[in-house]
């Protein structure tokens, strides 16, 4: 092997040469990456170090580190310092566990893979390696289902014609087989697996890229005898992946191009992205203001101690207080009041919310009624960070295609010039055609567990198209005298009579595809292909009679009405979101054919003048538009041999560097002008299933629906009011301008209809399509009149979009407003628009597992979004919410007792409480409890029992309760929108609420005890006896809130609180109280053999329960809670009116009738709206 001069292959493109004799020094060898992957962090030396690191990358962490490093100082500290370092080694090491267990997971994964065999080709034998000893440069055999070691350009195949198939699931999630081929001059020389050729090969490759789809390379072959190297142009068709299967072929022989860290899917794993939601971000501001207070009190209590020393300090020589100056000692003292009031802010509170949204993360995943039998599919929660966003809402961007509709296409019509074909649709699939070859690949199905692309549905039918297929029917006759020709006249094709039109149809659409053929074990065949669209058109022609059977990299083959046909592929340009169209071009007996198909915006700008069709077929189009089908121009270009062979010379002599891709675009499109149009398909996808109930409640739930698709205006408005995107009574305002001026001009018209809806409260959506929303984009003046209108829109529709605009739309959104917004998507063109949201929505779907591999949640349909927003959304922000505010609560009640303590310890930093209570108090007693609660607690559920009199049927009367609780659910959703719960005001008032408790715990307990207490030694309790008293207390407190509050009871609640809270607090009171050395020890025992103690736990929590109850029950009646607003309207008024006649004569003399009324309206409101709901339901 003989190599180049090493390039920097970070900025220039590699060069090698060789031959299959493989003699490389070591220096060569080391020109490029190794082919040994390492996806692991840490190993046994760095694992300390470095995730030590990454956790203290955590502010809170750092805090509680200086925390326990100043109460490692005795002259600073009265604490044993266990009591904080055991906290903050059991949150890191929580952390570092876990950050531990996934590396090691790395590290066996890089093993197997590394130790992985392959076959190389070396010194004229085949010779058994590993994939971490491949180099660049190496050749490699790899035999049918192995997978790729590195990413290889493929010399040669088992299949004659130098064609092999590859799967690429663990790449890009697409099961669909991808068609690669080596170039037939090398599938000459390496064809054969046991024939090792000494000819000279040299590889001129781009700089390793990210693109999996993109190669730009050239390879330089010495044919036949000649020495000199001739130079071949390499494409993606002939790079396979690494990591992907080789499917359907025996074996390959494959070039080693990129390795290691240089291989496609490497570069394309990216660290996973941190998302943090709003509430994090606040509580983190919230840390510091009370970090900011913690201080504060410090100084302050610093002063008193200064203060008192001054004017007691002297008298006091039995402190041994005279040693050091006041100011000195009120120094010592901050920093122990410090210590003591870190309790403010909550050590374990991170690491129970990590433990609180995986366990929600648990049950989202294992949600029953967001389960898609289609697809065997649950929902997937990808990142556990941002589950309380799922609550917060307030603009959904959905893509159209595959995400609101079935992406299960059915071939409607076809028009064929300026005929209409099929309008005598019947819902069979027995085509009155001649019989077809019974190999022939059948009308692609939807298979249950399949993501394999085979989503054709075969419905049509034409009686007049069937009798000209079998050459029978007067209409194939008509003349249609059209002649397309190249542009020098030397070549051209005549079709003269319709049928003649109809055959250059359908062979259009069986040659301009990227479509191949499967068999499955029982060798039935298959259509698959990059999209669902192209396996309908494709299977269409088939059901016709022009049948596809198969191509390779220079031909394709085809059954035409029964008859074998072959023709030269000369070059296949595929379909993107850019250029919105593909093409292919065919060497058929002589004549040079450019057949192309697209959406008809792009075909209809580079068709050449005087279409004959162009009118008619635009018509059909427009008719179709509005019943929301997908349509597709044909069209055909002769070249002659000479405008082909400069084409072709051009296309190979293109530059190998990073503009090369824009060269060939600029080619393809200049070649791809002075088209004939010859027909139009029309496709229809229909809408999923309860996606309009589903778009029409996340509207009541006031969150703003906007689609993205590329499909043109009529059609896009018509999916959208189909789907309820658009419904009846919305006015709707519509963009579609060419110019700047005119956008502008438009936008102005459109206020004046904005303003007015605004005025008359009327519902409005707002339609742009993608050249006007382009300079909305691009245009200050412009973005910010259509985001103040569009914001307060309904809906809107953005048609005609490409990726990169429906990104740009999102955060346009999203950085001009500051609004919580999902995006939802199936295909890969939406990729740029999820990553681009708070929250990333993919659907498995029948575009691939792109969209799905980069969000954050996946789901299997679209309406599986009701459940994930308006249910586990609204709950996981009101648990996360609660959650946080509760922590800082409970934290709160526990440092105020600390603090008036200091009053009397004479601010001499003082810990009132054991060392050991305060260790556990946060990370046992106190835990468990909050963080059931986080994980099941429910405001409100659909399938709660309803209240009912004995004589009525109890299943009708549930039944009917839960379907119209179900219809008002989505009324509840502002909760998160309006985050309404944690809040600056909400958190002060927790914070003050913990203050109250406090205080009344600590001086109740003073009065009580009264320093009576008196133990088995005959010494008084003093300070142990307070300290466990209010201790007990506290406890009691913390438990008896969160059990009031919680609103949905499970045995886990109980358990935690009962047990693992309360029952494992009073065993470890019995444990401390045989603890030698501790404050406690003795005094447990003496305290609950005296009435104080136990006067003071039941008046403390009568007092304190009994408050936060009639609290929680006036939240209730007051209907300050809008979930128990819901249920107590719905229970009392809205299902039985002689209820509410009862109770409102019960208590007519204890209520003014002005209370009543408004509930009486309320009532006659609710009673309409379930009559209307149960019509409604019937009617469907």
């Amino acid at each position: 092997m003989f190599w180049s001069k090493r390039p920097d292959f970070f900025n220039q493109p590699r060069q090698f040469e060789g031959n299959f004799k493989g003699e490389r020094t070591q220096e060569e060898l080391e020109q490029y990456p190794s082919n040994f992957i390492k996806t692991s962090r840490y190993n046994i030396v760095t694992f300390l170090p470095k995730s030590l690191l990454l956790q203290f990358t955590r502010y809170a962490n750092i805090y509680f580190l200086c925390i326990a490093i100043i109460q490692c100082i005795p002259v600073l500290s009265t604490l044993n310092p266990f009591s904080a370092i055991a906290p903050l080694v059991f949150v890191l090491g929580l952390s570092m566990g876990r950050e531990g267990w996934e590396d090691y997971g790395r590290h066996v994964s890089d093993n197997e893979v590394n130790a992985t065999e392959c076959v190389i080709m070396k010194s004229r034998q085949m010779k058994v390696s590993t994939w971490a000893e491949l180099a660049v440069g190496d050749f490699v055999l790899v035999k049918q289902d192995e997978s790729f070691p590195a990413d290889l350009i493929v010399l040669g195949s088992a299949i004659q014609s130098g064609a092999c198939y590859i799967e690429t699931s663990s790449l890009d999630g697409e099961k669909n087989l991808k068609p690669k081929s080596a170039i037939l001059e090398s599938q000459q020389l390496y064809g054969d697996k046991n024939n090792y050729t000494d000819k000279k090969i040299r590889v001129e490759a781009q700089v390793p890229t990210q693109n999996l789809y993109e190669l730009d390379a050239s390879l330089f072959l010495s044919i036949e005898n000649d020495e000199k190297l001739r130079k071949f142009q390499l494409t993606a068709k002939q790079l396979l992946l690494r990591g992907a299967f080789l499917r359907n072929t025996e074996w390959v022989i494959g070039l080693v191009v990129y390795t290691g860290q240089d291989t496609k899917i490497m570069r394309n794993a990216d660290a996973s992205r941190i998302k943090s939601s709003e509430i994090e971000r606040i509580m983190n501001i919230l840390i510091l203001g009370i970090l900011v207070i913690q201080i504060s009190l410090s100084i302050i209590t610093a002063s008193f101690s200064s203060a008192w020393l001054h004017q007691n300090g002297s008298e006091s020589w039995y402190l041994g207080y005279n040693d050091f100056s006041p100011n000195l000692l009120s120094f010592y003292s901050f920093f122990s009041y410090i210590l003591l009031y870190n309790t403010m802010i909550p050590i374990s509170l991170i690491v129970s919310l990590e433990f609180v949204k995986v366990f929600q993360a648990y049950f989202i995943e294992q949600d029953e009624e967001m389960y898609v039998q289609s697809r065997d599919k649950y929902a997937k929660v990808q990142t556990t960070t941002i589950n309380e966003e799922l609550g917060q809402i307030e603009y959904i961007f959905s893509d159209k295609t595959g995400t609101l509709t079935c992406n299960q296409m059915e071939f409607k019509y076809c028009i064929i010039g300026n005929t209409l074909y099929g309008q005598e649709q019947q819902q069979t699939n027995n085509i009155p055609v001649q019989n077809l070859d019974p190999k022939r690949p059948q009308s692609a199905k939807v298979h249950p567990t399949s993501e394999v692309f085979q989503h054709s549905v075969f419905n049509f039918q034409d009686m007049e198209l069937s009798a000209i297929l079998k050459g029978e029917g007067s209409q194939g006759e008509q003349p249609v005298n059209l002649i397309i020709q190249s542009s020098d006249g030397k070549q051209q094709i005549q079709i003269q009579k319709q049928r003649n039109l109809i055959d250059e149809y359908f062979f259009l659409l069986s040659s301009a595809h990227e479509c191949i053929i499967q068999y499955d074990k029982n060798q039935n065949a298959s259509y698959q292909g990059p999209s669902p669209d192209e396996i309908t058109l494709v299977d269409a022609a088939a059901r016709m009679g022009f049948q596809f059977t198969g191509a390779s990299a220079s031909e394709q083959n085809f059954k035409i009405l029964g008859r074998e046909k072959k023709v030269k592929l000369l070059k296949s340009f595929e379909f993107d979101s850019t250029r919105k169209r593909m093409s292919v071009i065919i060497d058929d007996n002589g004549v040079i054919k450019l057949f192309i198909k697209g959406a008809d915006n792009i075909i209809k700008g580079r068709l050449s003048p005087n279409q004959i069709f162009l009118n008619q077929i635009v018509n059909y189009l427009d008719d179709f538009s509005k019943v929301g089908l997908r349509c597709l121009l044909m069209g055909i270009r002769i070249l002659s041999n000479e405008e082909y062979r400069e084409f072709d010379n051009a296309y190979n002599n293109l530059p190998d560097n990073d503009k090369r891709a824009e060269e060939v675009e600029k080619l393809t499109n200049n070649l791809e002008q002075n088209l004939t149009l010859i027909g139009a398909s029309a496709v229809e996808d229909k809408l999923q299933q309860l996606v309009p109930e589903t778009i029409a409640d996340l509207l009541r739930a006031n969150i703003k629906v906007w689609m993205l698709t590329g499909d043109k205006l009529e059609t896009a408005e018509n999916i959208a009011k189909s789907c309820r995107l658009i419904q009846g009574d919305f006015t709707v305002m519509r963009l579609s301008e060419s110019s700047v001026e005119e956008c502008k001009k438009k936008i102005g018209d459109i206020q004046e209809t904005y303003d007015h809806c605004i005025k008359e409260n009327r519902k409005k959506s707002f339609v742009v399509e993608g050249q006007s929303l382009q300079f909305v984009i691009d245009n200050e003046d412009l973005a910010q009149a259509f985001v103040s209108m569009a914001k307060d829109c309904e809906s809107v529709v953005c048609c005609r979009v490409t990726p990169k605009q429906k990104a740009d739309v999102v955060r346009l959104i999203k950085d001009r407003l500051n609004k919580i917004t999902l995006a939802i998507g199936d295909g890969a063109n939406d990729v740029n628009m999820i990553q681009a949201a708070h929250i990333g929505v993919g659907l498995y779907g029948n575009e691939g597992m792109r969209a799905v591999q980069s969000s954050d949640f996946a789901l299997g349909e679209f309406r599986c979004l009701w459940r994930l927003l308006l249910v586990h959304g609204h709950w996981n922000y009101i648990r996360i919410a609660e959650m946080v505010l509760y922590f800082f609560y409970k934290n709160m009640i526990f440092t105020v007792p600390q603090f008036f303590f200091s009053y009397f310890c004479a601010f001499s930093g003082q810990s009132f409480f054991d060392d050991w209570y305060i260790t556990f108090y946060n990370l046992i007693f106190t835990a468990l409890p909050l963080i059931m609660r986080g994980t099941f607690d429910q405001d409100i559920n659909y399938r709660q029992h309803v209240q009912y009199e004995e004589k009525e049927d109890v299943a009708s009367v549930q039944k009917k309760f839960e379907e119209y609780l179900k219809y008002k659910f989505p009324t509840l959703y502002y909760v998160g929108q309006s985050k309404s719960i944690f809040t600056i005001p909400n958190y002060m008032l927790w914070a003050f609420t913990g203050l109250v408790h406090g205080m009344i715990i600590y001086f109740f307990i003073l009065w009580i005890l009264d320093y009576e207490i008196v133990e088995d030694n005959g010494f008084p309790g003093g300070l142990a006896a307070f300290s466990l008293t209010v201790y007990s207390s506290i406890i009691l407190i913390a438990d008896l809130k969160i059990a009031i509050h919680t609103k949905y009871w499970t045995w886990f609640n109980f358990v935690c609180i009962t047990f693992l809270s309360i029952l494992l607090y009073i065993i470890y009171v019995i444990i401390s109280q045989f603890w030698p050395g501790t404050l406690m020890e003795y005094t447990p025992f003496t305290m609950v053999g005296t009435p104080h103690f136990w006067l003071s736990m039941i008046l403390i929590g009568g007092i304190i329960g009994g408050l936060e109850a009639i609290i929680a029950q006036l939240q209730r009646e007051f209907f300050t809670d809008p979930a128990s607003e819901m249920l107590f309207k719905v229970n009392t008024f809205g299902l039985n009116q002689n209820k509410f006649i009862e109770l409102k004569e019960k208590n007519q003399k204890q209520f003014k009738d002005s209370f009543w009324e408004p509930l009486y309206k309320q009532y006659q409101q609710q009673n309409e709206e379930v009559i209307k709901f149960s019509q409604s339901q019937h009617a469907e």
